[in-house]
């Protein structure tokens, strides 16, 4: 029969016929900041405002090192989780038991100066390959088999010669064959002859790990220009850009020589700088520098846009579409205590912008700290909604499921989940006041955390009582 009503209006009657749509769990989180936007949002019907107070600690396993790298999560029977540690190795766990399923040692470095170091910067799962790919402070790019964790033929692959001076702070991020690593350094210490570490993003073939290509973000070698922080880059929908932030420059009187202290948008192949900004308010000289890459969203109304956090303490918003003509906001939030580096997190759900590590109180580290949601008004501005104390210290961006948001205490240790929309507390897990500096995941029902220790944690929702 022909609807007399429109092909619109007809299938908007047929849509809501056949009743709302279903949400999916989440079975994957493969790779820093869950999508190529870093938006770390996920849908969940099993995680709610009214089911958050019944998260049970299901199991608990201690490993080698501290964790500060994301973990990850691959689907499987069972669904496995991913985690990396400052004591070098790679374990694999089942996400629904944390039974050990494989272990690789990949090994640790002393730095100069600034203490041993194993892996920092989160992996990524490559689900068509079956492969997880991990680089950690020996330089070597490994690509593991998600099955047993053995090396792919052709890997590991040498970054790093330098290993005591640079280092991999950032995710990397799978894009097609292209895996891009972000290279920084340890704590900007010069070598005996005086030379800087020599930030840089590479791009590697995972089909062929010799060819790479490089974007050095200020010429010249051994100048500092890292790219660091939680997230390595972000990619525009469709994968026609590559955004990131970079670190200070050094060697010369400026630390904003070349493209230091900027963010940029790059093609996929990394030959081409099609857009950039450095913010008038953020200082020439100075550590204030951008941790890594902002996050990509989209408000009703706005542009399409970008959000970093800098260490003047400011999150910073663009135009996406015009860099150069440099930010549309500027939201003081910070302070100088604690490194003010984690891009915040987006909701397309509720329309929010997270931000954790906002300074609440009085301007000391051990003063609190916690989560600012930020609501989007007419003509993009950005207005609070409200605030919630959850810690202190250097805090990860946190994480949207559904309606609740997940986040740590930072150095104040301690897991939370929070009414998305309100900032109300739902639910709190103690970590014995260990600091939790990992960014939590969530996927497979799952509700993944790591400490400093080396404790990693599976959370799931647990029956009425």
């Amino acid at each position: 029969m022909r609807c007399a009503l429109g092909v619109v209006a007809c299938l908007l009657v047929a849509h809501a016929a056949a009743g709302p749509a279903r949400v999916h769990e989440a079975a994957v989180w493969t790779a820093y900041g869950h999508d190529a936007q870093l938006t770390n949002f996920v849908p969940s019907p099993v995680l709610t405002p009214k089911t958050a107070p019944r998260l049970r600690r299901f199991w608990s396993r201690r490993l080698d090192g501290g964790i500060v790298a994301s973990p990850l999560v691959a689907p499987g029977t069972p669904a496995t989780v991913v985690v990396a540690t400052e004591g070098g190795s790679v374990v694999a766990l089942a996400a629904s038991t944390g039974t050990e399923l494989w272990r690789r040692a990949l090994g640790t470095v002393a730095a100069a100066k600034c203490g041993a170091y194993g892996i920092s910067s989160t992996g990524a799962i490559d689900l068509a390959r079956g492969r997880v790919y991990v680089i950690g402070a020996s330089g070597l790019l490994h690509a593991l088999s998600l099955a047993t964790g053995a090396d792919a033929p052709g890997w590991p692959v040498r970054l790093i010669a330098r290993t005591r001076y640079e280092h991999v702070w950032g995710g990397l991020r799978l894009l097609g064959e292209r895996l891009y690593v972000p290279v920084a350094s340890y704590c900007d210490v010069r070598d005996d002859a005086g030379v800087s570490a020599e930030g840089r993003l590479v791009a590697v073939d995972v089909d062929d790990p010799t060819h790479t290509e490089t974007f050095d973000p200020v010429p010249g070698y051994g100048n500092l220009g890292g790219i660091w922080g939680y997230g390595g880059v972000s990619i525009e929908p469709g994968g026609g850009v590559v955004y990131t932030a970079i670190g200070n420059s050094q060697g010369s009187r400026l630390d904003t020589a070349g493209y230091g202290d900027r963010i940029v948008a790059l093609s996929p192949d990394l030959s081409k700088v099609l857009d950039s900004n450095l913010p008038v308010t953020v200082p020439k000289t100075g550590d204030y520098d951008f941790g890594a890459a902002p996050v990509l969203f989209q408000p009703p109304g706005c542009p399409p846009l970008a959000a970093a956090n800098n260490k003047d303490g400011d999150v910073y918003v663009w135009n996406r579409r015009k860099l150069a003509a440099g930010p549309i906001a500027a939201i003081h939030l910070g302070d100088d205590s604690t490194a003010f580096v984690a891009q915040p997190s987006w909701s397309p759900r509720t329309k929010l912008l997270y931000v954790a590590g906002a300074a609440l109180t009085a301007p000391n580290a051990d003063q609190p700290k916690g989560v600012v949601a930020l609501r989007v008004r007419a003509g993009c501005r950005f207005v609070r909604a409200w605030k919630a104390i959850t810690g202190f210290g250097n805090q990860p961006p946190p994480i949207v499921v559904g309606d609740v948001l997940l986040t740590d205490g930072g150095d104040g240790g301690d897991i939370f989940a929070l009414d998305a929309r309100t900032g109300r507390r739902l639910w709190r897990a103690s970590t014995r006041r260990v600091p939790v500096g990992a960014p939590l995941v969530f996927a497979a029902g799952t509700l993944v955390a790591g400490d400093a220790k080396g404790t990693v944690y599976g959370f799931r929702v647990g029956p009425k009582r």
